[in-house]
């Protein structure tokens, strides 16, 4: 779930909607990220820690790509602004 962020009419209320109905713009830099992610390969190498700012994540990774997902994934929850320029330079994997 995305926070709609674009003029739906209603000023006095923002409402929670469903990915594909969020205006391309209103897009935060972390959500803009995770909708232009590819899909991770479906294999495991190891476990990757992937972080940004307060935010970790532990996952069994192929090529660190599930923990990268699911970090951007929860940045985008957790409503941060950042820019996406800013959030690729500032993740961290090992």
């Amino acid at each position: 779930m995305y926070r709609q962020l674009c003029d739906d009419g209603d000023d006095a209320d923002r409402d929670t909607i469903e990915a594909e109905t969020v205006c391309e713009d209103a897009l935060t830099g972390a959500c803009t990220l995770v909708a232009e992610s590819l899909d991770c390969l479906d294999c495991a190498d190891g476990e990757v820690t992937c972080s940004y700012g307060d935010a970790t994540v532990t996952e069994m990774s192929c090529g660190g790509c599930q923990a990268f997902s699911t970090l951007l994934s929860e940045l985008c929850d957790s409503g941060i602004t950042d820019a996406a320029a800013d959030i690729e330079a500032g993740i961290v994997c090992e």
